[in-house]
């Protein structure tokens, strides 16, 4: 028998978990969320923030917090040693494009996993979230009424029988979830380059003193090559590779070894003292599915990648997003069957173009510079705009005309822009609300909001009508009416919308449906619109 029931069990507390549980929350659906770790993430992984990741944070009230953790996004610098003089190479904020244009957010900000996670956490525990450390799962199993599951206290070593309605699938790139549910994976898979992270204490700042907590030094020269990166203090990480195929192996790495080759990085006589040494080898692999019953997988269980693109935390986050309202609906009663197949119509073909992104670019140099060198698939080298925000979603959940892509192919959209097109992000434009300045992005919810022009009034009662019928609130505003002005036209600009057109948007700020024209009868068209995009028909 069951001790307790939960609405979703969240096994895995890293960036998908946390904000799956932090998102469920604020569409009212607790959950309880388990994690082997005693504690949140102390070192610095997954480090920077991409503007869409910003704006699902800002979108749940988190954008201050956020800010005061924060830093500009990470740059690098390269060096022979620490204590050289000469920085023989820049890359950094320049390396990557404004977001001015698509985001009220910048192109990206610092916030690595040790910054973010204890943001989420508090957030997911003050809306009414269970998170306990410590705490793994054992076993379980899935029926038609929901998921039963032990989980057992690492500490006490007591076990707990509990029933959830949903289980999510965060517990990383090693899945056990996945692979007792026989799931494979797609992809290149495990990657031969073979890392190692030194984490270290050391007086090092003296010689970098321009350096910002995420910032890095490409070390390279006779005795060392590698990639120091700056954490909190005195605290920095050194990651470096080592060769199988040489003879190396993990065991050469002892702390005296370690010592000594932060000596080298250096350049000069330092204390040093070694705090951590991991070892680590990058995965490009995506699930073959995303669901499997009452089952969801989100993050690196769902889809892992290298991170030299930064892809990693980023995605899993907007995959939560995605997923958050769908199960919130079923939970509520108000989302038909098919709903939550969406998730995985949605975002496995963007879980695929993001891990095979991952190999091309800059970090492409790593495979070039290995005697392990692997033969990788042909791909194009893309803005990051199209890894970010630049996708279409095709499924049931948006109503369109166009045609859908091939099976698992992602749809991008053509330029580096968005207009409110059916399946595509809401379109950042600034407005006048109120007399304040805020972005169209700031105007939405957690519900489905309705956007029309100044002669949109039919739609305010069409809403109206709907959301009374279907049971789900539609929020309507009606951007060059007195109250919401379109600041220099770039709204209308963008999305080409007449004054009385209208763009149904849905939770995850993804615009679901598109009337060109005011119809003939407003009420019968919205609700069509309402009913397929949240599987009622």
């Amino acid at each position: 028998m069951a001790e307790r029931d939960y609405r979703v069990l969240i096994v895995g507390a890293g960036a998908g978990g946390l904000s799956a549980a932090t998102l469920l929350a604020h569409h009212g659906v607790q959950s309880l969320l388990i994690e082997r770790r005693r504690e949140v993430f102390i070192y610095p992984k997954a480090r920077n923030l991409t503007f869409r990741t910003l704006e699902i944070l800002r979108g749940i009230g988190l954008g201050r917090a956020i800010n005061e953790a924060a830093e500009r996004i990470s740059n690098m610098i390269t060096k022979r040693t620490l204590s050289d003089a000469e920085a023989t190479r820049v890359v950094g904020t320049e390396f990557f494009p404004s977001a001015e244009a698509v985001s009220p957010e910048p192109f990206g900000k610092y916030c690595p996993q040790s910054k973010l996670e204890p943001i989420l956490l508090a957030e997911s525990r003050r809306l009414g979230c269970d998170v306990r450390y410590g705490v793994e799962l054992v076993s379980f199993r899935q029926d038609d009424e929901g998921v039963v599951a032990t989980v057992r206290d690492l500490d006490s070593g007591a076990s707990q029988v509990l029933r959830a309605a949903y289980l999510i699938a965060a517990d990383g790139t090693h899945s056990h979830i996945r692979r007792e549910l026989g799931i494979a994976t797609s992809g290149f898979g495990r990657l031969p380059l073979f890392f190692v992270f030194i984490y270290f204490r050391a007086p090092w700042r003296q010689f970098v003193p321009e350096l910002g907590d995420g910032d890095g030094v490409q070390i390279r020269n006779e005795g060392v090559a590698g990639i120091l990166v700056a954490a909190q203090g005195d605290l920095a990480l050194f990651a470096c590779t080592y060769s199988p195929r040489r003879g190396e192996t993990i065991d050469k790495f002892t702390p005296d070894w370690c010592r000594e080759l932060i000596l080298k990085v250096a350049g000069t006589p330092i204390d040093v003292q070694i705090v951590d040494i991991a070892p680590w080898q990058p995965y490009e692999q995506v699930a073959d599915r995303f669901r499997c019953g009452r089952v969801f997988f989100v993050g690196d269980s769902a889809h892992t990648m290298p991170p030299f693109k930064g892809g990693g935390a980023n995605t899993a986050i907007h995959s939560a997003h995605n997923l958050a309202w769908k199960l919130a609906a079923a939970l509520r009663g108000v989302g038909g069957p098919n709903l939550l197949d969406t998730y995985e119509a949605e975002r496995r073909p963007v879980g695929l173009f993001a891990a095979r992104q991952s190999l091309t670019g800059p970090g492409a140099s790593f495979f070039e510079a290995s005697e392990d060198r692997p033969t990788l698939p042909a791909g194009e080298d893309l803005p990051f705009f199209y890894m970010i925000a630049g996708y279409k979603y095709h499924s049931r959940a948006v109503v369109t005309n166009d045609p859908a892509p091939a099976s698992d192919q992602v749809q991008l959209v053509d330029g580096e822009q968005l207009h409110g097109d059916p399946g595509t992000r809401l379109p950042h434009a600034w407005v006048l609300r109120d007399g304040q300045r805020v972005s169209t992005l700031d105007l939405h919810g957690d519900e489905l909001q309705l956007f029309t022009g100044a002669e949109g009034a039919p739609w305010i009662t069409a809403a109206a009508s709907v959301s009374a019928s279907v049971g789900v609130p539609i929020d309507v505003f009606r951007i060059g009416s007195e109250t919401i002005q379109d600041l220099d036209g770039m709204w209308a600009q963008l999305t080409g919308l007449s004054p009385e057109a209208a763009l149904l948007v849905r939770p995850d700020d993804f615009v679901a449906w598109r009337a060109d024209s005011l119809p003939q009868s407003p009420t019968d068209e919205l609700r069509k619109a309402v009913d397929q995009i949240l599987a009622r028909c």
